[in-house]
């Protein structure tokens, strides 16, 4: 039954992820396109061991997309509460991160309220050794989110402002570690605060 729900809802959340790109697509026709662009440095995904640095920049009057790329150590948050062990034998490897996302701003280009459909992908890698160190396995847990969300920009100052967001959708996991048979598949509900802080580099017409 649990698995029947989550399956219900990822079928749902897929319908939006589609749907809503098209009503954005379909607002950049109809309308001129106007300038705004933002860089950002993502502060939320530290605390899984994400440094994150995005770019955004409009194609119409109310739409925009933002893309991001950066580096995984060590997801620190599920190592604390699944009390994990650190052994000396598994070494951390850098892994990337990416994300994607279009959003659609109901007031005002690049200020206030904005709706967002996102999709995120992270690769944790670690390097297991044995027999000391003559044999290496490769390790990794992979996560690929597609998610919605709603946020708002803070403004400091005209050009300095804090990206605030709240985003709904679900994870789809696949990790492997020593002792496993075959990489474990699992999907799972994924719910996130975003934290940017952000540089406006123009400003959308009047």
């Amino acid at each position: 039954m649990y698995i029947s729900k989550e399956l219900n809802l990822s079928r749902f959340l897929v319908f939006i992820l589609i749907f809503l790109p098209t009503l954005l697509f379909a607002q950049s026709k109809k309308s001129k396109p106007q300038c705004f662009s933002a860089t950002k440095l993502s502060v939320a995904p530290l605390f899984v061991g994400e440094v994150l640095f995005l770019y955004e920049q409009s194609f119409s009057k109310k739409t925009s997309f933002e893309v991001g790329l950066g580096l995984l150590t060590d997801n620190y948050i599920q190592n604390a509460l699944q009390e994990v062990i650190v052994v000396n034998a598994r070494e951390v490897v850098p892994g990337p991160s990416a994300s994607l996302v279009l959003r659609y701003y109901p007031m005002a280009l690049g200020e206030n309220l904005y709706f967002s459909t996102e999709y995120k992908y992270r690769l944790y890698r670690k390097n297991f050794s044995q027999d000391g160190g003559t044999l290496i396995t490769k390790e990794y847990y992979q996560r690929m989110i597609p998610r919605v969300g709603i946020g708002y920009h803070f403004y400091l100052d005209k050009r300095f402002f804090i990206d605030f967001s709240a985003n709904l959708g679900f994870a789809l996991d696949k990790k492997y570690q020593v002792g496993d048979q075959a990489p474990i598949k699992n999907i799972k509900l994924n719910a996130g605060i975003g934290l940017k802080f952000s540089y406006r580099i123009s400003k959308a017409k009047e």
